[in-house]
């Protein structure tokens, strides 16, 4: 059992290596360094690898979970933009629906005044 009571800038270093090795991305390394140091001070060898490999195992857990709300935000971001071209060709559509509507309205105008009898007494 290992057993130190103030920070020793070596082993910090080992631990940013440890965790280097085991896959965690440089922005977390140095906090999770820190607090791995604090936690390692009580720690046997094969707990300290323990706790190592469940720190790489959240840690690969998280950054998955990242990815995928990157996704996410790239599946929406398309979508609103599909929305927004389907809401354009909707409104085209509405446009030319009213053109040919006030058309027909006018035809039908022409035609019923053509229709009408003239009564001849």
């Amino acid at each position: 059992m290992r057993i130190r009571t103030k920070s020793d800038p070596r082993e910090r270093e080992r631990i940013r290596l440890d965790l280097e090795r085991v896959g965690v991305a440089d922005d977390l390394r140095e906090e999770l360094s820190r607090r791995l140091e604090a936690l390692s001070q009580n720690l046997s060898e094969d707990a300290y690898d323990a706790a190592l490999a469940g720190v790489a195992l959240a840690h690969a857990v998280h950054r998955e979970g990242d990815e995928a709300l990157r996704r996410r935000v790239r599946d929406l971001s398309e979508i609103q933009r599909l929305l927004g071209a389907f809401s354009d060709e909707m409104r085209k559509l509405d446009e030319a629906l009213q053109i040919l509507s006030t058309y027909v309205q006018r035809m039908r105008t022409r035609t019923r005044a053509v229709e009408r009898p003239k009564l001849v007494h």
